[in-house]
């Protein structure tokens, strides 16, 4: 029996993003944890520290897919207002979770014995009731509230949303079954020319498209360093069937199988 295929959703939530002083990394590692959890990453989404362009693109994101990713807007300052927003969209009421504050002031003390737990820093622990607080970090306080059943609200500081989001891997390993299909990769390079190899690979695609196997080509400027002009991916659950293409590719481009390389 095939296993659900997840779909997914992520909405970076900041003005500091739109208006370039921060350059985001947390799509791109979620791109990457989701692809490893055999989950499709479908949308990416950045919108201003905005009521209504929170509440639009969440619940719409929320209707259309299994789980929703959120990044940023939960600090103490007045420009913080993703949670205050969910529970506006979904009319929902915001109540202090005093497990959280309880934590948040034992965490930070052990750091800085003088902290006090300001009305400020309360707003951190309001969130929409009712929800769900996934604390799978004894370290960190800062939970990860779930909104809707699939809306995931986590932090925008690039280190806390990493390791949030590595704390879940059980959960969501829990949530996909008990052998989820992870995606693989196949990278092949070539030194022909993009224009050249598109007949082919347009054939290659509409012979594996029922096979649920995507493939994408990206051209390099000039040459890479061994010489590619064009690196073609191949993306898909079965192990077997991608090698197979990718086979199929070396000989149809003249190309070689190349590592993946992070960017």
């Amino acid at each position: 029996m095939s296993q659900k295929n997840f779909t997914a959703a992520c909405c970076i939530i900041g003005d500091e993003i739109l208006n370039g002083k921060t350059r985001d990394s947390n799509a791109n590692y979620l791109a990457k944890y989701l692809f490893e959890l055999g989950v499709e990453l479908k949308r990416i989404e950045t919108i201003p520290d905005d009521y209504e362009a929170i509440k639009e693109t969440i619940k719409r994101l929320s209707s259309q897919h299994d789980l929703v990713f959120t990044s940023g807007g939960i600090g103490p300052t007045h420009d913080d207002i993703t949670y205050s927003a969910l529970a506006k969209a979904y009319n929902l009421s915001l109540k202090l979770d005093q497990e959280t504050c309880q934590r948040m002031e034992q965490v930070s003390k052990q750091r800085f014995p003088d902290w006090k737990l300001t009305e400020e820093r309360k707003r951190m622990a309001l969130f929409p009731e009712p929800s769900e607080k996934l604390r799978n970090h004894n370290d960190i306080w800062v939970p990860v509230v779930v909104v809707n059943k699939n809306i995931h609200v986590l932090p925008g500081i690039p280190r806390l949303f990493e390791i949030l989001l590595e704390s879940l891997k059980p959960h969501f390993r829990a949530l996909l079954g008990d052998h989820p299909e992870a995606y693989h990769r196949v990278q092949v390079a070539t030194q022909l020319k993009e224009g050249d190899i598109a007949p082919f690979l347009t054939q290659l695609q509409n012979q594996c498209k029922e096979r649920h196997i995507k493939i994408g080509s990206y051209p390099n400027w000039g040459e890479g360093k061994d010489g590619a002009r064009v690196v073609v991916s191949v993306v898909g659950k079965n192990v077997a069937e991608v090698n197979a293409i990718g086979e199929e590719l070396v000989k149809g481009i003249e190309g070689w199988i190349t590592p993946t390389v992070d960017a």
